[in-house]
């Protein structure tokens, strides 16, 4: 039942003027061509030896306009077909389109997830690997997290979350990629020297604590001078990132209770 109410469906619009798509209709047309050319053929060759018009016979034996309409007939259902061709082809796509994107994106920030910024990150740097470019990758990490989540419940670190991937995101500039790392740390990676990443670090700690309340530690590495691979630019991130965490822990070493906003 399903497959003849997509077929009727597709009777809708069996024709359109893409070439491409009216493909199928064009094709019905010419496959049924031949049904009428024979049947008038074989009225005029062997039922009327002398020969007869056109005109005649389809006025004298009314069987040969059902036998005109196959050409249409043709045209029409393939042309449903292709229709739901068509149909299928787009349903298809947008269904890849969609597991693509969700494969790409973090569920929670609606951000590259860390398979997508990792693939950034490698896109990059095999484009500054020809131009000999500096490439430079922030690691970000919220302080003191962990006491959202124990006073505050998961639901309002999830909160924090978001809005930290919508401040980061923010002060993002053309070129540059953002991801969620892992937990609560955030992956930036841009073209660029040092200079670059210490300025947009201090755009986005700036951001964060603005929009969550929350103070944020970046770590910087710098392609080619702290590695030239994913793997050490993110491990010397991850080590200036502990680097400063640890600073600022001696520095104050009591944990301040956070609260959202």
């Amino acid at each position: 039942m399903h497959i003849i109410l997509t077929f009727l469906h597709a009777l809708k619009d069996p024709f359109t003027w893409n070439p491409r798509s009216n493909l199928y209709f064009w094709f019905g047309i010419l496959w049924g061509l031949p049904v009428p050319v024979f049947s008038l053929f074989l009225d005029a060759t062997l039922g009327h030896p002398s020969g007869q018009s056109v005109l005649w016979m389809l006025a004298h034996h009314p069987v040969h306009w059902f036998a005109l309409l196959h050409p249409a007939i043709f045209g029409v259902v393939f042309g449903a077909l292709g229709a739901i061709h068509r149909n299928q082809e787009a349903q298809r796509d947008s269904l890849i389109a969609q597991l693509r994107e969700t494969s790409r994106t973090d569920p929670l920030t609606g951000i590259c997830n860390r398979r997508c910024i990792l693939a950034e990150l490698e896109a990059t740097l095999h484009r500054a690997d020809r131009a000999d470019d500096p490439v430079s990758v922030v690691l970000f990490d919220l302080d003191n997290f962990k006491s959202v989540n124990d006073s505050q419940g998961h639901l309002a670190g999830d909160k924090i979350l978001k809005e930290t991937a919508q401040a980061l995101r923010s002060v993002l500039r053309r070129g540059e990629a953002l991801g969620r790392y892992g937990g609560d740390e955030f992956l930036a990676v841009l073209p660029g020297p040092a200079a670059a990443a210490t300025s947009l670090a201090e755009r986005a700690c700036s951001a964060v604590r603005d929009r969550t309340g929350l103070t944020m530690c970046a770590g910087i590495a710098v392609r080619p001078d702290d590695g030239t691979s994913p793997h050490m630019l993110i491990a010397n991130a991850d080590r200036a990132l502990a680097r400063l965490k640890d600073t600022r822990h001696r520095a104050n070493p009591e944990t301040r209770r956070i609260t959202l906003r």
